[in-house]
């Protein structure tokens, strides 16, 4: 049987605070108590607000919090070969389009189709994409790739759900109650008072 995997994976564009605390805690307690691994990954991919200062200070106070992880940490920076190799199997999967849609404009679009009738949203409240470049013609997306226009690279739900079958999970964890008011879904996932729940996904 494979031993369970637990990660925390803090971005250094900032100091560490009470929820990252209570996430970190969380995992490295669940890994412990399954017997499993816990990992530590640097999500410093956004050159612009990473700082070395704020990935020092991750390790400090995670040290001060006991908490110890397998060596060497993964930093996401130094690993950018291996997300283009996956985005290109991906890619030639037929898994992936580019959508060119700005946030502002995403939004834009999400707010008149709500003026008719309540817009899809996931589990944590985002929109779902409202755009329509899954449509493009192929050449089309070439034109415009190739003009500079910038883009963003979606997962083509669908098919990848149509390669995998259908995707089950399971939870484990409590809930507790937060400000005396019993935890919702959406409450356990945005306040760091309430218990972070792990999920397990399977196909």
């Amino acid at each position: 049987m494979t031993s369970p995997v637990f990660r925390f994976a803090p971005s250094p564009n900032g100091y560490l605070h009470l929820g990252h605390a209570l996430s970190a805690l969380s995992n490295f307690d669940l890994a412990r108590a399954a017997g499993g691994r816990f990992l530590l990954r640097i999500e410093d991919i956004d050159a612009a607000r990473c700082r070395p200062d704020y990935e020092q200070a991750i390790y400090d106070d995670l040290a001060w919090l006991d908490i110890t992880w397998e060596e060497p940490v993964r930093r996401q920076s130094a690993h950018f070969d291996d997300y283009r190799a996956a985005l290109a199997r991906l890619d030639a999967l037929g898994l992936i389009y580019p959508s060119f849609e700005s946030r502002g404009e995403i939004a834009r679009l999400v707010a008149e189709r709500e003026t008719h009738a309540s817009w899809p949203r996931d589990p944590d409240g985002a929109p779902l994409y409202p755009g329509d470049a899954l449509s493009l013609a192929s050449a089309e997306r070439r034109r415009r790739m190739e003009t500079g226009a910038p883009y963003a690279l979606r997962l083509d739900m669908v098919a990848a759900i149509a390669r995998t079958g259908a995707l089950t999970w399971s939870e484990t964890g409590a809930d507790r109650t937060c400000s005396g008011q019993p935890a919702c879904s959406a409450c356990s996932r945005r306040c760091s008072a309430c218990r972070h729940r792990t999920t397990t996904i399977t196909a």
